[in-house]
């Protein structure tokens, strides 16, 4: 279990259900916690940080070696089997909530409330895929709907369609690792994970939690590996299905480089909010702030652009502003140990300073920032900058940081074009009363969801997930992620004469 995971220097990786450490310098994880997410990683009561063992090529190819066997053990588990270990797995992360909690805190700089809320929606992540998997993925078709049909039955079932690699960002490193793993035990697909250098940690003890779940050690693999093993996994043979979640420009080049592989991507995005005049609401700018700060703004469908019917816009911008100043008084910027915290620091030193310059050159190209820009260290106060142009970078480009546009529209179809006028496409906002209208609007939206009266950042872990042009490939959230990586399979009987 993870105690007994977390007691060891360094932290062990999983090989076909063995804990291995290694020959290679390990990882050295730097702790954004003043809290040791667990006295087990630092018994020094020093909480600066821990390590993490690396691979070795030879461990790679163990790792290859047993997947067969273990998509075999997991593929022919009955569908009440996969369903208990599920669920058992989502018992042992509410058993585990606080260690979980802390430890997202203390690898990823993730704010304590929304580590402890990650962890509770990767426990109904699991929750989910478990009823799926014992309800789900059998059809019957009879073949008397066409005319040659006639005597024939099909019974259509979905059935792995390989073992999946699985590749996860930093950002939310258990729940997304979560919508990978969930879904591919829950369709009996066994799985490599190459976590991020950042979260390795996490998906370590999720392996932990999966194998006291009763997962089959030879299903699982938990690989922290350097690029040119992360290469090698994407190459082989034994790994049909790749399920990717990080950059648009990491995740276009998997599927270049494997085109006959099936290559599920959940990618960047530039999320934007419509907001017609009869929108406004008086807790509006607090959502607003929390779609676009929250996590410093290190989400893939944190809110970048913000559209607001002209005669709203002055009145917004006043309400924005002070709200935004009024962070740091209230506590809401800085540590991300305080439960109060929104706006913590970015993941890296040089990630807030690239952040920092994008704001600075959109400043410079004309922008009016409604809120200074401040750095400290890697923590950067929240910006909302107006008079941007439509194609600047900073509205274009995925920036990843606490920074928002606002900018006035004229009619509907104005804010719309500007919306579509953009290379992704995950999810995006529309605020108005006239629900009428607002499907019609929503409808002309280009993307993979558009949330009317909510902001894009909300997200539930049993709709369909994904984005359009250049955000991704496939779809997630459970049932979906299950069929994209499952197969449908005929099996047909003509039935005897007269029957």
């Amino acid at each position: 279990m993870p105690e007994t995971l977390l007691s060891r220097t360094p932290v062990p990786f999983l090989v076909g259900g063995r804990w291995e450490s290694g020959t290679l310098p390990p990882h050295d994880i730097q702790s954004f916690s003043e809290q040791n997410p667990s006295p087990l990683l630092s018994p020094s009561g020093a909480p600066s940080g821990w390590k993490v063992a690396r691979p070795a090529p030879t461990q790679i190819e163990s790792a290859l070696a047993v997947l067969p066997k273990g998509q075999a053990i997991l593929s022919t588990l009955p569908p009440h089997r996969r369903r208990a270990i599920l669920e058992e797995t989502a018992r042992g992360l509410e058993q585990h909530r606080s260690l979980l909690a802390h430890l997202i805190t203390a690898e990823v700089g993730k704010p304590a409330s929304a580590a402890l809320f990650e962890v509770d929606r990767a426990i109904a992540t699991f929750r989910v895929a478990a009823d799926l998997a014992a309800t789900s993925g059998y059809g019957f078709l009879p073949g008397s709907l066409v005319p040659q049909g006639v005597g024939m039955v099909g019974l259509v079932e979905r059935v792995s369609a390989g073992p999946v690699l699985a590749i996860t960002p930093y950002n939310f490193p258990l729940n997304l690792l979560a919508h990978k793993v969930a879904p591919a035990i829950a369709t009996g697909s066994a799985l490599i994970v190459k976590p991020a250098p950042r979260g390795m940690t996490t998906a370590l003890v999720l392996g932990a939690i999966l194998l006291a779940a009763g997962l089959p050690p030879e299903a699982l693999s938990i690989l922290p590996c350097d690029l040119p093993d992360t290469q090698r996994l994407i190459d082989h043979p034994a790994l049909p299905v790749i399920s990717f979640t990080g950059s648009a420009t990491v995740g276009w080049q998997i599927r270049d480089r494997v085109p006959r592989k099936k290559v599920l991507l959940e990618l960047g995005g530039v999320a934007a909010v419509m907001i017609l005049e009869d929108g406004m609401t008086p807790d509006l700018p607090d959502r607003l702030i929390a779609g676009a700060f929250a996590y410093s703004g290190q989400v893939c469908i944190s809110i970048q652009r913000i559209l607001v019917a002209r005669p709203l816009f002055e009145t917004l911008c006043t309400r924005l502003r002070e709200k935004s100043l009024a962070l740091e008084s209230e506590g809401r910027i800085g540590s991300p140990d305080s439960p109060r915290t929104l706006v913590g620091p970015l993941i890296s030193q040089a990630h807030a300073d690239n952040v920092r310059q994008k704001i600075e050159a959109a400043i410079g190209s004309g922008a009016e920032p409604l809120t200074p820009l401040r750095q400290n260290g890697a923590t950067l106060s929240p910006v909302f900058l107006t008079k941007t142009g439509a194609d600047w970078p900073i509205e274009q480009e995925e920036v990843f940081g606490p920074v928002a546009t606002v900018n006035p529209f004229d009619t509907p179809q104005e804010a719309i074009d500007r919306i579509n006028r953009s290379r992704f496409g995950i999810q995006a906002g529309i605020f108005t009363r006239d629900i009428d209208r607002a499907f019609g609007w929503a409808r002309a939206i280009d993307a993979g969801g558009v949330l009317i009266n909510e902001i894009p950042t909300f997200r539930l872990d049993h709709w369909p997930y994904g984005g359009v042009k250049e955000s991704g490939s496939g779809f997630e959230g459970v049932g979906y992620a299950m069929e994209e990586m499952s197969r449908p399979r005929l099996l047909a009987l003509r039935l005897p004469s007269g029957s």
